[in-house]
């Protein structure tokens, strides 16, 4: 726990002593909605230790987008959820209140595997969530799991990274799955929610999002994340922008 925490503050106050101050763009992690062994430091920016975190803007516009810099890795889940969603879980999409794109290459609500990523499997295309031949897919069965949740990976259609495996040109996404140093764009329009891989579209929609959702991060051993508000890496889908704030929320 000792060394995640060196690494996540990374040279700033220790985290008992360090003051979250409002930025020009006034969403950022909401220390009032956090795990009880989340850190949150760089401004309301980055977390770290064990828990989940919501964004203090829930998701009103038509097209909101946000990134997410996977700074070190570790466990990690990344996705939307509702305030009643339980931040002391390491995992999110666990619980009914969360939808999150995992470190062990899952997509989960509720518990349930909703897609597999698997860079192998370029080329095939498998049916995903309320997709026609959805029962009938071909699946992968090979465990992937490096997170300790109770989960059968084999029960969810294998979806094919775009790009294939080794697509990658400058030092990131060399294996078609998020890694270290990666960027997940996460882009929300009330009817899907969609998640990008250093600007790629993953093609593993998630329908039946519902309630006042917001951005959520989940981490655990050693990961550490940076959610990005402005200023994309790879900018929003056409349509889409920056989270923007309801004048009743300032």
């Amino acid at each position: 726990m000792f060394c995640c925490l060196k690494n996540c503050l990374n040279g700033v106050l220790p985290a008992q002593a360090v003051h979250i101050t409002k930025t020009s763009n006034p969403v950022q992690l909401d220390s009032s909605h956090m795990g009880h062994e989340v850190v949150i430091i760089k401004n309301g920016l980055r977390a770290c230790g064990t828990g989940g975190v919501l964004a203090n803007a829930p998701l009103v516009q038509s097209k909101s987008y946000f990134e997410v810099k996977l700074q070190q890795s570790g466990h990690w889940s990344i996705g939307l959820a509702t305030q009643q969603t339980d931040l002391n879980q390491s995992v999110g999409g666990k619980d009914k209140e969360s939808w999150c794109l995992n470190s062990n290459h899952l997509v989960l609500h509720g518990g349930e595997v909703i897609y597999r990523l698997d860079a192998s499997k370029t080329g095939q295309q498998h049916g995903g969530q309320n997709s026609p031949g959805h029962g009938s897919a071909s699946l992968e069965t090979s465990p992937s799991s490096t997170v300790p949740v109770d989960l059968t990976p084999g029960s969810a259609p294998v979806f094919p990274i775009v790009g294939g495996p080794n697509t990658g040109s400058s030092g990131t996404d060399q294996t078609g799955l998020p890694q270290e140093g990666d960027t997940i764009g996460v882009a929300y329009d009330h009817v899907e929610l969609n998640f990008y891989l250093n600007g790629k579209n993953l093609n593993v929609p998630v329908l039946n999002v519902r309630g006042n959702v917001h951005p959520c991060m989940f981490v655990d051993d050693g990961a550490i994340l940076d959610i990005v508000l402005d200023n994309f890496a790879y900018g929003p889908p056409p349509g889409f922008e920056r989270i923007l704030v309801e004048q009743s929320l300032l």
